[in-house]
């Protein structure tokens, strides 16, 4: 039986077929008319067209599959956006749901960001931690959520439904820029203000391994962090680990958080109102129940850095600015 992967050509999405295919699994793609499918043919992937949103075009494409990743989805953080993130993120979810086969494992790609924002970054949220309230004013985490609770909700009725919390995805292929934006801005110099936050960084090839292994081993109804132990930095931090990798030393100056999305109000950044208000908190995660359950790994986090930065930049030593 095939496997169907919507957000295929996508970041992770990408990762995770390429995956499936190294292990001789028959994988069938949804893709939106227009997108370009080239790499998926090539790796011998049956590609049906349609969007997430379009019921029929979702049942015809997993019909026969007995395994389905849905990994489509909207990320911002502008309240601007939010309808459609609701389109994508709640409702493509409930389409979804409703079109995989009876008896198909469901396995929904959701976000660490599902989970909410930690107090300290002393302390780590793990799966059980419990929804922060000031969560619901970002669009992303607040969608992701609601996505999830679908998710669960089938799972309570018997769906063999399961959730994926990935952390921030860095690593080489993020074709559209999707998430390593940050890390080309920084290396450009063009990334010059932060605030004080931080992130649970991890690497998509390693978050495509526990998703085959989710599939194969997690229990219905429940929710697994995959994300990198050594991933929770601040941003500060984050960002001298890349000079430090790639020899490129960016001067950064951390603004209050009021100041700084202010500025984003007003000034054209590379970061827009809603992402700095985000990023002013501390999105760290424990991945002890993945590693604990699927014996999930992560690489290096400095490898992962080197890769994300190789697909923008020839570095050759040191360089400060």
């Amino acid at each position: 039986m095939p496997t169907l992967v919507t957000g295929a050509t996508g970041f992770l999405g990408r990762h995770l077929v390429r995956l499936l295919v190294e292990r001789a699994e028959a994988v069938r793609a949804l893709v939106r008319q227009g997108t370009d499918d080239r790499e998926l043919r090539e790796l011998g992937v049956e590609v049906a067209r349609g969007d997430v949103l379009d019921g029929g075009a979702v049942r015809r494409a997993a019909a026969g599959c007995g395994l389905v990743f849905h990994l489509a989805g909207a990320i911002g953080y502008e309240r601007s956006g939010r309808e459609r993130q609701r389109r994508v993120n709640v409702d493509g979810v409930r389409i979804a749901l409703a079109a995989a086969e009876p008896g198909s494992r469901f396995v929904h790609v959701s976000s660490v960001a599902a989970i909410g924002p930690v107090d300290s970054p002393e302390r780590p949220a793990d799966e059980r931690q419990a929804y922060p309230a000031r969560a619901d004013r970002y669009v992303y985490p607040e969608t992701k959520r609601a996505g999830e609770a679908l998710v669960l909700a089938a799972a309570g009725a018997g769906r063999d439904a399961l959730v994926a919390s990935p952390g921030f995805l860095i690593g080489p292929g993020d074709v559209h820029r999707a998430s390593t934006w940050p890390v080309e801005r920084y290396l450009q110099g063009t990334l010059r203000l932060l605030v004080e936050g931080g992130l649970s960084f991890v690497d998509a090839r390693d978050v495509a391994a526990g998703l085959v292994s989710l599939a194969e081993h997690g229990r219905p109804g429940e929710r697994t962090i995959l994300t990198s132990r050594e991933g929770n930095l601040s941003h500060q931090a984050f960002f001298r680990r890349v000079g430090a990798v790639t020899g490129i030393r960016r001067r950064q100056i951390v603004l209050p958080a009021r100041v700084a999305v202010a500025g984003a109000s007003v000034i054209r950044w590379p970061v827009k109102p809603g992402e700095v208000s985000a990023a002013a908190n501390w999105w760290f995660y424990d991945p002890a129940k993945a590693e604990r359950e699927l014996g999930f790994v992560t690489r290096p986090l400095d490898e992962s850095i080197a890769d994300t930065a190789a697909q923008y930049v020839t570095y050759r030593g040191p360089r400060s600015t």
